[in-house]
């Protein structure tokens, strides 16, 4: 009852703020950080009080208080806010890097390059032809020919594939699950959006000639193999720099790390990189290749992690239109059951296949389903990419991302329960130190 009360509380001062404060400039930013930090919280105890995710609880903070429901938050003050998203994307991207163990992972490696293959790369065209066969339903195609409709099936059906590493390290923080299930999750969402970039660039380079030029083949290929494997070198160079400094000074090197993370999160996208594969790449250097003691690292990142990915995922949420997903919903609910019904079919006749152990083969395909960043940003890009039809295509992405990250971590957190992971790590983190204040 207080936690509901104190929410009541907070969004009638927030209302009351508001007309003191513009909606531009430095104090609105600071009011919808304070707003979302504090909603985000309150939310996640009642989320956990009935057996939710604390994850749920913070996108639920966006959604209600977001532009769509009850305009606390504004979109000007979300988009002052790309700061926070770029530095939590970039303490993510370190964070899951630093827990993807090579050496554990290489046992189960011939699974998880059947999950991709089978799974993910199946998955592009279970939903290609799922789109197609349901061409009458999305105005999109009305104008289209066969050729260009198969084409612009198989853009967006890559557009609607990828994964989310912030979820399952978000539920694997709060469940504090270790094992086989949990790094073949982590590993096979952080595999599988690497690979998606690299779908996204073919499908859009050859969409583009068959609908008339509308995507530069040669540039778009030159710019994702930049932002692919340029990021991927940054990052092998900044772990290498963080390492030396763990290593040499060990007390500071949490702050050391924090402010790489704001220089990537900051100057990356100006230069074409893409943060989070940056940070990973980092990541996973200093964890299966530097000297340093990776761990002590990151448990120096428990006290900003907190406050940071509450906003984070707040913020997620404050994208979700509710109306618009409501107007599309039959066709958001048909793709949704394809992802998510192929994801678990081929996942699991790759575990069969490779003869994985049960709980991978019964479990592992839930960490595919959730979607976040890469999601995000494909929802700009290929608005960017294809005007004829991007618009209408980032409505459903929007609206399939809005389906998958409310209902999945749900099902992903009672998985990694039930696969008897949960609680196997030793490190407190920063859902398990929210976990005993709830």
């Amino acid at each position: 009852m207080i936690p509901i009360l104190l929410l009541l509380a907070i969004g009638g001062l927030m209302q009351a703020a508001r007309t003191f404060t513009a909606t531009g400039g430095t104090s609105a930013t600071e009011l919808a950080f304070g707003f979302l930090l504090l909603t985000a919280f309150f939310m996640a105890r009642l989320a956990s009080r009935v057996g939710l995710p604390k994850l749920t609880g913070y996108l639920l903070a966006g959604v209600i208080g977001g532009p769509f429901v009850l305009e606390l938050v504004t979109r000007e003050m979300t988009g002052s806010l790309k700061i926070v998203n770029g530095v939590a994307t970039c303490i993510l991207g370190l964070t899951a890097g630093a827990e993807l163990n090579l050496t554990r992972v290489r046992p189960v490696m011939r699974t998880l390059r059947w999950i991709i293959v089978i799974g993910v790369l199946g998955g592009i065209g279970v939903l290609a032809a799922t789109l197609y066969l349901m061409r009458p339903m999305l105005p999109m195609f009305d104008a289209l020919r066969s050729t260009e409709s198969i084409a612009v099936c198989v853009v967006f059906a890559v557009a609607l594939t990828p994964q989310s590493p912030a979820v399952v390290m978000a539920l694997l923080s709060e469940t504090r699950a270790d094992g086989p299930l949990s790094q073949i999750m982590l590993a096979s969402v952080v595999i599988a959006d690497l690979v998606v970039v690299l779908c996204y660039a073919i499908a859009a380079a050859v969409a583009g000639g068959i609908l008339g030029g509308g995507v530069d083949a040669q540039e778009l290929v030159t710019s994702v193999s930049w932002e692919l494997f340029g990021s991927m070198a940054v990052g092998v160079a900044a772990g290498m720099l963080i390492g030396q400094f763990v290593r040499s000074v060990p007390r500071g090197a949490t702050m050391f790390a924090l402010l790489i993370c704001v220089i990537v999160a900051q100057i990356g996208s100006r230069i074409h990189l893409d943060p989070l594969i940056v940070t990973l790449a980092a990541g996973i250097w200093l964890e299966n290749f530097s000297r340093a003691d990776a761990s002590a690292l990151l448990e120096g990142f428990e006290s900003a992690q907190l406050p940071v990915f509450l906003v984070w995922f707040a913020l997620s949420g404050t994208q979700l239109d509710l109306a618009q997903l409501w107007a599309g919903i039959i066709p958001v609910l048909i793709l949704a059951a394809a992802r998510a019904g192929w994801f678990a079919i081929g996942t699991q006749l790759a575990c069969r296949w490779t003869h994985a152990p049960p709980a991978v083969t019964r479990h592992s395909w839930i960490g595919l389903v959730p979607q976040a960043g890469l999601s995000l940003a494909l929802y700009v890009t290929i608005q960017n990419n294809f005007p004829s039809f991007g618009a209408a295509a980032s409505v459903m992405i929007l609206s399939l991302l809005g389906v998958n990250v409310l209902v999945f971590p749900v099902l992903l957190r009672s998985a990694l329960i039930r696969s008897g992971e949960a609680g196997k790590k030793q490190a407190a983190d920063f859902a398990a130190h929210g976990a005993t204040q709830g």
